[in-house]
């Protein structure tokens, strides 16, 4: 345990002041922030005695009207569109970063390796990364259909709006591992070697291999939390609220760039901890295992 806690923090923080990466962040959250003040209301009124008598209203919009809307979201062409231009974010803010990590781990990485990271990945990975992607939506979409069966059942026989709470709860649980899968598609999909299959079978372990799961899920349930408190509420705040620009921006940077480099820093290792006894990983990731 004292070995995994000293990857996760204490290398993972020296790397990132090592290879300062992650600066596209800064450029990103400019561009957030210009998208925040022309879009984004501050300050909304709250009506707290309407929120509370929305419970039945929304378990009738759920249970009745949803299921149609997302069969016609599912019918349009455009949505095929709508995925796909997600899943070219997802390459961009998962892929990327993980060859550049990569690159890193190998000890290949020289001064501001970012754009080297790009240019080093193959379309063969997209592809294979593409297929995991679609493997993962397929076991959550089938866990939020069985969910949602066993929430309606529960509306149905009770008309209680706690059938959402159950609903809510059956998607909770899952919603790390998604995260998970995810972060670990990414980084199956960069290593140089191995097969198609064989590295499916290595992202499967995710929902096969026990050890795999429970670590995982804990792992990224807490990354959750982190991200949602540093990297989304507190700098949306700070960039709705304050209102100089360059404060914005700075104070925003300070908070999300250490944050999420760290996170991902630490992100990449654990993945190299919970597969560092899998062939593919260990021969791949050599010198780096070594050197620990």
């Amino acid at each position: 345990m004292k070995r995994i806690v000293r990857i996760l923090t204490v290398n993972s923080v020296r790397e990132i002041f090592k290879y300062k990466s992650f600066t596209l962040l800064i450029l990103l959250l400019i561009i957030l922030d210009r998208v925040m003040h022309r879009y984004v209301k501050a300050g909304p009124d709250l009506d707290l005695a309407k929120i509370k008598t929305l419970g039945l209203g929304a378990s009738a919009w759920v249970y009745n009207e949803l299921p149609g809307i997302i069969r016609s979201l599912l019918s349009d062409y455009r949505s095929v569109l709508v995925l796909a231009a997600l899943f070219m974010l997802k390459e961009l803010i998962s892929m990327w970063p993980s060859s550049d990590m990569r690159r890193m781990h190998r000890r290949e990485r020289q001064g501001f390796g970012i754009m080297a990271a790009l240019f080093s990945l193959r379309w063969s990975q997209v592809l294979w990364d593409a297929v995991a992607v679609g493997s993962l939506c397929l076991v959550l979409g089938t866990w939020t259909l069985l969910s949602f069966a066993a929430s309606r059942a529960v509306w149905s026989a009770t008309g209680s709006s706690s059938a959402l709470v159950l609903l809510a709860g059956l998607l909770f649980l899952i919603a790390p591992v998604g995260l998970g899968g995810l972060s670990y598609s990414s980084k199956l999909a960069v290593i140089s070697h191995g097969g198609f299959a064989e590295k499916l079978s290595l992202f499967f372990l995710l929902f096969t291999n026990w050890k795999v799961f429970w670590a995982s899920w804990i792992f990224f349930l807490l990354r959750v939390l982190i991200e949602s408190v540093f990297v989304a509420l507190i700098p949306a705040a700070v960039l709705l609220f304050v209102e100089s620009f360059w404060v914005r921006i700075i104070l925003a940077s300070l908070l999300v760039a250490p944050v999420y480099s760290f996170l991902k820093m630490a992100s990449f290792k654990f993945f190299l901890e919970i597969y560092k006894d899998k062939p593919l990983v260990a021969e791949e990731y050599r010198r780096y295992f070594s050197e620990m």
